[in-house]
C-alpha cells in the first residue's frame, strides 16, 4: 500500500487532523526506550514530576486522530532525501503536527524518530528507559505489540477496507512503523533491534547531563536528580501489564470493528442493488 499516493489514501481514509496547534511550551524530555520498557510507567512518574503532557503510544491509537499524520512523517523519514545542505529530513514543525501540545515523547514513537527528535529538539533532556531482561521485554511485547508486527489477510484485514480508523492502523503500525523499526519482523529480529536501538542512543554521544540510562527498577531517585525534581513521597508508578494494555486495546477497537461492519453491509446492499437494476434493465 506504500506504492499508492498519499492523496488517494487520504480522499479514501482521511481523518482529520490532530487539533494540536502551535507549540506553547518548549518539548522537555524525549523517552526514547521502545515500547515494554517501562513507557507507561515513566510517563504516569513524568506527570507527577509535572512533566505534561508526554505523549504516549495510547495518544496515537486511542482515539486514532494522529495516526495519518504519523504515516505522514514515517513516509518522509523513509522515502525522502533532505534537500541540498540539509542534513535534517524531519524537524520540529514537522513533529509538532503530532507533538504540538505535548511536552514530552515516549513509547514507539518516540523510539521510531528518537535520532530525529533528539536533533529537533536540542534543549529536550533524555531518557534512555531501558528493560534489563531482554527476554522479558521480547515476552511482553509478544504478548501485547505483535498483533502491530502481523499483516494476515483475515476478517480483520476485510474489515479494515471499511473503517478509516482499521485502515490506518494496519497502514501506519503493521505496514509501515513495525517492520520498518524491525527490519522486517519483530518475532525475528526483535531482540537484535532492541540491542543495537540502545547501542545507537548511547553512540550519539549526548552529554551526561542530557542523557538518563534508566530503569523502572531504578526507581525515582535518579530521574529526580536528572530533571531536578524532588523525590515524591509516593510509590513509582506500575503502569501498564499486558492484560490491561489488551483490554484496553479491545474497548477501543470494538467500537471501530462495529462501525466497519456496518460499512461493510451498506456496501453490499448497494452492490446488491446495483445488480438488480443492471439486470432489470438486461434481462
Amino acid at each position: 500500500m506504500n506504492f499508492i499516493p498519499d492523496w488517494v489514501l487520504h480522499s479514501i481514509y482521511g481523518l482529520p487532523a490532530p487539533t494540536n496547534g502551535k507549540r506553547q511550551e518548549p518539548m522537555q524530555i524525549l523517552a526514547v526506550g521502545i515500547s515494554r520498557s517501562a513507557t507507561e510507567s515513566l510517563r504516569e512518574a513524568l506527570h507527577i514530576l509535572g512533566v505534561k503532557h508526554v505523549h504516549h503510544g495510547f495518544d496515537t491509537i486511542l482515539p486514532p486522530s494522529s495516526l495519518e499524520a504519523t504515516y505522514r512523517l514515517l513516509q518522509k523519514k523513509y522515502n525522502t532525501t533532505p534537500n541540498s545542505g540539509d542534513t535534517k529530513k524531519l524537524t520540529a514543525e514537522d513533529f509538532d503536527t503530532i507533538l504540538g501540545n505535548c511536552v514530552g515523547a515516549s513509547d514507539l514513537l518516540a523510539a521510531e524518530f528518537a535520532p530525529e527528535l533528539i536533533a529537533a529538539y536540542p534543549n529536550a533532556k533524555v531518557v534512555l528507559n531501558v528493560r534489563r531482561d531482554l527476554d522479558g521485554w521480547y515476552a511482553s511485547m509478544q504478548q501485547t505489540m505483535r498483533y502491530f508486527d502481523k499483516n494476515p489477510v483475515d476478517w480483520d484485514w476485510c474489515k479494515s477496507w471499511f473503517s478509516a480508523e482499521l485502515f490506518w492502523i494496519r497502514q501506519t503500525m503493521c505496514r509501515t512503523m513495525m517492520p520498518r523499526f524491525f527490519r522486517g519482523s519483530f518475532e525475528s529480529n526483535g531482540k537484535w533491534v532492541y540491542e543495537q536501538h540502545v547501542a545507537l542512543i548511547k553512540g550519539l554521544g549526548l552529554p551526561e547531563d542530557r542523557l538518563l540510562e534508566w530503569s523502572v527498577e531504578d526507581g525515582w531517585e535518579p530521574l529526580c536528580r536528572f530533571l531536578g525534581k524532588d523525590v515524591p513521597s509516593g510509590e513509582f508508578p506500575n503502569g501498564n501489564p499486558p492484560k490491561a494494555w489488551a483490554e484496553r486495546i479491545a474497548r477501543t477497537m470494538e467500537a471501530h470493528h462495529k462501525r466497519a461492519i456496518k460499512n461493510m453491509l451498506v456496501f453490499v446492499a448497494f452492490l446488491v442493488a446495483i445488480s438488480a437494476a443492471f439486470l432489470s434493465l438486461y434481462l
